[in-house]
């Protein structure tokens, strides 16, 4: 394996370790912050109202579970469109 070949694949395996991080914690955080409301509006409901579907954690919890995965495969073509440019330059 020729070591630009070795750089590649630690690049896109860095950037998908990365991509899969950002997606688990924006989601973990996106869970709690929903855990926390439906907590707080079971146990003082008249006071605090109930999420609703236009909460910004689901919003979050969405972007998490589509978005991070489409910017990941963004990135990937990115990054397969680079090497292939570079590799036809003489």
């Amino acid at each position: 394996m020729s070591r630009t070949r070795r750089t590649f694949v630690r690049v896109l395996v860095v950037w998908t370790l990365l991509m899969l991080l950002a997606g688990v914690l924006l989601a973990a955080q996106a869970i709690w912050t929903i855990y926390d409301a439906q907590q707080a509006c079971f146990f003082n409901y008249p006071a605090i109202p109930c999420p609703q579907g236009d909460d910004p954690a689901v919003g979050r919890l969405t972007f998490a579970f589509f978005g991070v995965p489409l910017v990941w495969l963004v990135g990937i073509g990115f990054a397969a469109l680079v090497r292939a440019t570079r590799s036809r330059r003489p």
